[in-house]
């Protein structure tokens, strides 16, 4: 037996089992929605990410972000016709419906931040357009062979949206889950995790009867518009906007446990210090800010850094960065002169791991797969994490395994790391079993 073989059934035997279809599948009984962002094949360099790179077995389903409305005739469109249909003489959208071979569930995201709502709330408004709309979906989704429908209507009530909206977005999800029961598709939506919103919104009650997921999208609560360093996406905080209030309050207005999905994020804040600190020591939580942030290489987006753009300046420039932890918030950081960066490092995604299964959620989403570091530029940073088969997808090996690990969460005594140090040496135990191996 060689030393591939060992590494693999130790892997197996931890983490996951082998499928008929040739790759390890989660050992657990949890959703990992994989969101991907159609756009990043466009990005520059090693942050360029193709369909090819795409590593499925971290999943249970795909979501291929975004389609869009056409508000000339109220049908649902692609927003990159060649990119979706014709790339490669087959398309991405083919591409993606191709591995619900291997057991993966596979949908269509429409909508997002740059689709708006003023045209959603539109063709939400009339039971005719409503109608137009849900025919041409159908007929979309079998077309090209998607499981279902993701609703990124971000946000009803708001961003050019109407008081009605809350209504209507109920009206539309219950139609289009009645037109979808003929072909066993599946109807999910990705909702705004801000209690404002929510109430404007969603009646979260109604829209549960309907939607088969409803992927909470726990980021964004701070960011350098606030011009103040805050987290991203804090686990908890003193001021109640993170996720353990967001999902309480999910919870209590009645959306089913069963049916939530925790939203986590492989991108991290930015922000420009208004003064430079006398020390690169100081935790920047609290510090003021200007209003916009700094870019990442790849994504280019002001105030906005993927995880693999983080770690890649954490190994390329160490010199230049400090990093640290937030406790209140479980929230790492990076500091380099006025700039900080505000992440979820894998000891972030555990703690969040860990308190969706406490509270007995459907699983996880992670927007979005295409900024871990699928290249494996940071093995330096995470070299205890390689799960013997290959140094990619740190943060998607470290959710599965942490969904797949019966820890006892942790409570208010412990550390958020706490059962992020025994997975770990469960980890380290198998390395310690294969290496014995090869010293025989």
């Amino acid at each position: 037996m060689s030393f591939t073989d060992v590494a693999l059934l130790l892997t197996i035997l931890l983490f996951g089992t082998y499928s008929a279809q040739g790759f390890i599948k989660p050992k657990h009984d949890k959703v990992v929605v994989c969101y991907v962002a159609s756009w990043a094949a466009y990005r520059q360099g090693n942050g360029a990410f193709s369909l090819e790179n795409l590593r499925p077995e971290h999943c249970t389903h795909l979501i291929y972000a975004f389609a869009g409305l056409n508000a000339s005739n109220w049908t649902i469109r692609s927003l990159d016709p060649w990119g979706d249909t014709e790339k490669d003489g087959i398309g991405n959208y083919k591409k993606m419906t191709a591995f619900r071979k291997q057991g993966l569930k596979v949908s269509l995201g429409i909508g997002g931040w740059n689709e708006g709502s003023t045209n959603y709330s539109l063709m939400a408004s009339s039971p005719d357009r409503r109608r137009t709309f849900i025919a041409s979906t159908v007929e979309f989704l079998k077309t090209y062979g998607f499981d279902g429908l993701d609703l990124d209507w971000e946000f009803p009530g708001s961003r050019g949206g109407a008081p009605y909206d809350k209504q209507n977005f109920l009206s539309l999800v219950k139609e289009l889950k009645n037109a979808f029961k003929g072909y066993r598709f599946s109807l999910t939506a990705a909702i705004s995790a801000v209690n404002s919103t929510i109430n404007v919104a969603y009646d979260i009650p109604e829209i549960s009867k309907y939607l088969d997921y409803i992927h909470v999208m726990a980021y964004d609560y701070h960011g350098a518009w606030n011009k103040q360093v805050l987290p991203n996406s804090p686990l908890r905080s003193k001021d109640g906007i993170d996720v353990e209030h967001t999902i309480t309050y999910l919870l209590e207005q009645g959306a089913p446990a069963e049916k939530l999905v925790l939203g986590l994020a492989m991108y991290g804040r930015t922000f420009i210090l208004k003064t430079v600190p006398e020390t690169p020591k100081i935790n920047p939580i609290g510090l003021p800010s200007l209003d916009i942030g700094f870019k990442g290489p790849y994504t280019s987006e002001e105030g906005f850094m993927g995880f693999n753009e983080i770690c890649e300046a954490l190994v390329l420039f160490p010199q230049n960065w400090t990093t640290g932890w937030d406790n209140e918030s479980s929230t790492a950081y990076a500091v380099k002169k006025d700039h900080v960066v505000v992440y979820d490092d894998l000891k972030a995604m555990i703690a969040k791991v860990e308190y969706a299964k406490k509270q007995k959620l459907a699983g996880v989403m992670v927007w979005s797969i295409d900024t871990d570091d699928f290249r494996s530029k940071c093995t330096s940073l995470y070299s205890d994490m390689t799960l013997f088969d290959g140094r990619d997808y740190p943060i998607m090996k470290t959710i599965n395994a942490a969904l797949a690990n019966n820890t006892k969460p942790p409570d208010g005594n412990q550390s958020p790391g706490s059962s992020s140090a025994l997975l770990l040496s469960n980890i380290a135990f198998v390395l310690s079993i294969t290496m014995i191996y090869f010293s025989l």
